[in-house]
Formats: structure tokens, sequence, C-alpha cells
């Protein structure tokens, strides 16, 4: 690392593409930081692919136990299947938490700094980091914007929390529609 920087790679945003690049930095000699506003692993990990997933799993088996006649002509006879919307819910949350800890211990065991803020670039070769004590800035000889997405909401579409949710609320609410329209084919929906 050149005297002149305090990192070779400044990298702002810790998604999975982030996490990815942080650790190839790492595999590569080079001294790492990564800056996030909101929480490790980004919209797949948090909001999107991980919990979409895990409720998706839950919800087919449900629908497969409730197959009685296809059950029935395998031998197999199931009666009063039920579930428990809010503990799916906490399942997809605790495998949340668990990778988004996964993601954060195997960077600091690698020695990369975990800069908790809002990064933004500052200049040449310069980030500038906001958080709750306020703004410093630091230098890199190379900086990665790993941002990752926001849902789009079309305009004039109001998301009201009662019929019209994004793709990021989607998998938090707190009851079930007893009908859904996905409008969009992202990698979460």
């Amino acid at each position: 690392m050149s005297e002149a920087f305090d990192y070779d790679l400044v990298i702002i945003g810790a998604g999975v593409g982030g996490h990815g690049a942080a650790l190839h930095a790492v595999s590569c000699g080079l001294k790492t930081a990564i800056i996030e506003a909101a929480e490790m692993g980004g919209t797949c990990v948090n909001r999107g692919c991980i919990p979409s997933k895990a409720l998706l799993a839950a919800s087919g088996r449900v629908r497969e136990l409730h197959d009685a006649h296809h059950l029935k002509s395998l031998g197999i006879q199931v009666e009063g299947v039920t579930f428990d919307r809010q503990v799916i819910s906490e399942h997809a949350g605790n495998l949340v938490a668990k990778i988004r800890g996964d993601l954060t211990n195997s960077l600091k065991r690698l020695g990369v700094d975990i800069i908790q803020g809002w990064g933004k670039i500052a200049g040449p070769q310069k980030v500038a980091i906001t958080t709750d004590s306020g703004e410093k800035i630091i230098s890199a000889k190379d900086i990665i914007l790993s941002t990752g997405s926001v849902p789009f909401v079309p305009p004039g579409i109001t998301i009201d929390g009662k019929t019209v949710f994004t793709s990021e609320d989607g998998s938090n609410l707190e009851w079930l529609p007893d009908w859904v329209a996905i409008i969009g084919s992202g990698l979460t929906t």
C-alpha cells in the first residue's frame, strides 16, 4: 500500500457484490475497507433473495401438504395442515440474521475494516463517510461503488402498505392477502 492512502481499496456498499469484492481484494493482499449505510448483505440478504426464498420454501411445503389427493395416491394421509405465519416469518428473519452475521464475521476475520455510515465520492481517491458522529474523509488508491438496488415505483403509484407494496415490504407483512399480483421480474419477486 502506498503511504499516501488510508486504504488500497474502499468499497461503498456491503451487499453481496461488495462483500465478494472485499474477499477478492484481501486475497490479493490489499488493505480494504467496506462502507455500509444499512445492513451487511444489502437487499439480497436482508429484504430480497434470502427472506423471499425462505418464505417460498415454507409456502411450497404447505401447498404440497394440502394436496391430499396426490399424497393419498402415494399412500400418505395428512389431515388438518395448518401453518403459523409468524413462526414462518421468524424463521426467515433468523436465517437473514445468521447470514448477515456470517458475512460480517468473515470480513472481520480477514482484517477488512467495516465502517457503518453513508459513503460518497468526495473527490479523486477520496470518500466522505457520514456517521452519527459526523463526517470524515478517507483516501483510497481505488474505490468500488457497489451501492445495490432500490425498488422502482412508477409515477402515479402510491405505496399505501395496504394494497400496494414494494418487494422490500412484501416479505414482512403482518397479514396474508387473499390474492397478490406481482409486477416486475427482479431477483426478489
